[in-house]
């Protein structure tokens, strides 16, 4: 199973993910756009997504938590951290750009946590996607909060588990 690559840069403020599923970009484009697909995979291992809502337009919302049922993660088990996407742009099969938002479970911004723009690309070539997420931070204290709070590990093990979500 390949990788996700991940590249960051403290200076333009970016964490830039990239990983080729082997997959057709419709298969991979359905597990981010449908709700109860992407429920299935999205967060690291040992945590279960719950989405509130999920509308992927313009302006729309996807509002989700996420449970740690693992109970070799300590502190973490039964914890729930609440987040929120606010979509900007949406292109179908192509991209869409969203602000990722840490939020609480009624939907409101946590005004102490970073905000993220986030661009997400699908590309296909030969039967595989190769999907390109590139998150800006708005300062760089907010990269250095996310980066710290262990960001690559959680979404390398996100991205593994789309891997054979889509790759089955």
């Amino acid at each position: 199973m390949e990788k996700t690559n991940i590249t960051k840069n403290r200076e333009t403020r970016e964490l830039i993910m990239e990983r080729t599923f082997d997959a057709p970009r419709d298969v991979v484009w359905s597990a981010w756009a449908d709700p109860e697909k992407l429920a299935k995979w999205w967060g690291p291992r040992g945590w279960e997504t719950t989405i509130k809502t999920f509308e992927l337009k313009p302006g729309g919302v996807w509002h989700y938590g996420m449970k740690c049922v693992d109970e070799n993660q300590g502190e973490w088990f039964g914890q729930v951290s609440w987040g929120k996407a606010v979509f900007q742009s949406v292109d179908e099969p192509n991209s869409f750009t969203y602000r990722d938002i840490f939020s609480d479970e009624a939907g409101n911004d946590n005004p102490d946590m970073p905000v993220m723009t986030i661009t997400v690309s699908f590309a296909e070539r030969d039967g595989k996607t190769t999907v390109t997420s590139t998150g800006v931070f708005e300062s760089a204290e907010d990269y250095d909060k996310v980066i710290n709070m262990g960001v690559e590990q959680g979404a390398a093990e996100t991205w593994d588990r789309l891997a054979e979500f889509v790759e089955q």
